[in-house]
């Protein structure tokens, strides 16, 4: 999902001035099969998408601004030992044209006994350079 999440934000720099007024779009994307390295356990999606919701506008001063929300729908997780989970939480990122982008990813595994494992990462990205935080215990893939 990370190389996805770079690769939408590295989509919406380059379509941001074709924006000539604020736009919203809704899309879903298929997440079966990628896998989740935690500590404990290794996660792999057996089903469930990324919802995704994306603003894009210009300023007063014709600078492109854009928001993304996304949100597992009906993500199922299994382990190396067979349990199920699910993910709960939301991804969002935004910023503007000229170069500065925030992400936060916030998501959390869970099964029958609650929060297994969790992915909670910060990133900003501020006129090449990326700084880069992760509380959680598990990586994106």
């Amino acid at each position: 999902m990370r190389k996805q999440a770079g690769l939408l934000v590295f989509l919406v720099a380059l379509l941001l001035p074709l924006a000539a007024s604020a736009a919203t779009t809704h899309e879903s994307f298929d997440v079966t099969g990628s896998v989740f390295p935690c500590p404990r356990h290794t996660y792999t999606i057996t089903s469930g998408a990324i919802k995704s919701v994306m603003h894009v506008s210009v300023d007063a001063s014709g600078i492109n601004h854009f928001t993304v929300t996304e949100t597992p729908d009906n993500v199922t997780l299994v382990d190396e030992d067979g349990n199920v989970y699910s993910m709960r939480g939301a991804i969002w990122f935004g910023g503007r044209a000229d170069q500065i982008l925030t992400a936060t990813h916030t998501l959390n595994i869970v099964g029958s006994g609650g929060v297994s494992d969790n992915i909670k990462l910060v990133e900003r990205f501020r006129f090449g350079e990326l700084i880069s935080r992760n509380f959680g215990s598990c990586e994106l893939p």
